[in-house]
């Protein structure tokens, strides 16, 4: 068996996901779910012996649900999707088999639905749309290791095996941050290929901005290193040097309220978005530093 195919999910059905990759799935494939105890168990849409499911007996996380199926996994090639996934390509697969001639490590993007959902989902979907645009292919492959990203991914297994997820990260945020690094340091090459899939699950702006926040907490706690691959840390990182940090925070306390009535409103700003999380980050380091 060559190619293992790795969904992992909570709470999110990938049924439609599942049976768009079974029509281009090869016959020495296969595909494992992992439901990492959703409050309703995941049901499988086939019964295709190549699709199978694995349930831990507790919850485990983003980073060690990938971890348990990468152990799980027969294949020499690992392909990681995220449940809320949708396949735009008849040639997906096809197309990543090719790349792995190439490359341990393919990378292949992620796109977005032409119009808004939902007029609740407008923060994410907005933001998503504006990384699209400014992540192209090219750009992608002048920064390899700083635009790694989980959602859509192969791996050599054996490699995969070697470095894993940090499972000490126990918040949402940053798994990918940390793997790209780990690649840089192992001169990994990551190669980069127009293969993207569809980002289907846009959270009302409440739920998203509370992500991003806790995904902002755990960078705070990252290494210097790590931070060098993020925007928003980089920026800060400036900031410190013209000693602006402590004025960042003060302008982000004073202004919070009122920014985030914007960002969870109807029409939401993406400039104040970026300065949104430039000062909550700020802020968060000015806090870890006593």
């Amino acid at each position: 068996m060559k190619l293992s195919i790795l969904i992992p999910t909570y709470n999110y059905d990938c049924s439609h996901l599942v049976l768009q990759l079974l029509e281009q799935l090869p016959e020495d494939a296969e595909i494992i779910v992992g439901d990492d105890c959703s409050a309703e168990a995941i049901q499988l849409p086939t019964t295709d012996e190549r699709v199978h499911i694995y349930r831990p007996e507790h919850n485990l996380g983003r980073a060690s649900i990938r971890n348990r199926l990468a152990e799980e996994a027969k294949g020499e090639w690992l392909l990681f999707i995220d449940a809320d996934a949708e396949v735009k390509s008849q040639n997906f697969i096809a197309d990543y088999l090719t790349a792995s001639n190439e490359s341990q490590v393919v990378c292949g993007g992620t796109g977005n639905l032409p119009e808004c959902p939902r007029p609740e989902a407008r923060l994410r979907y907005d933001y998503e749309v504006a990384a699209e645009k400014r992540l192209t292919l090219s750009y992608r492959r002048q920064h390899p290791y700083a635009q790694f990203t989980t959602f859509n991914f192969l791996i050599q297994r054996i490699l995969f095996l070697s470095i894993r997820f940090d499972e000490s990260l126990k918040q949402y945020g940053h798994e990918d941050t940390q793997f790209g690094l780990e690649l840089k340091k192992r001169n990994i090459n990551v190669l980069h290929i127009e293969n993207k899939l569809t980002h289907l699950g846009l959270e009302n702006a409440e739920d998203y901005l509370q992500k991003t926040e806790t995904a902002l907490r755990t960078l705070a706690t990252m290494s210097s290193a790590q931070k060098q691959n993020v925007r928003v840390s980089k920026m800060a990182m400036r900031l410190n040097r013209l000693h602006l940090f402590d004025l960042t925070c003060f302008f982000f306390r004073i202004t919070r309220s009122s920014i985030r009535k914007n960002l969870l409103g109807k029409h939401p700003n993406q400039l104040l978005f970026a300065l949104y999380k430039l000062g909550f980050y700020s802020c968060q380091v000015q806090t870890t530093r006593g």
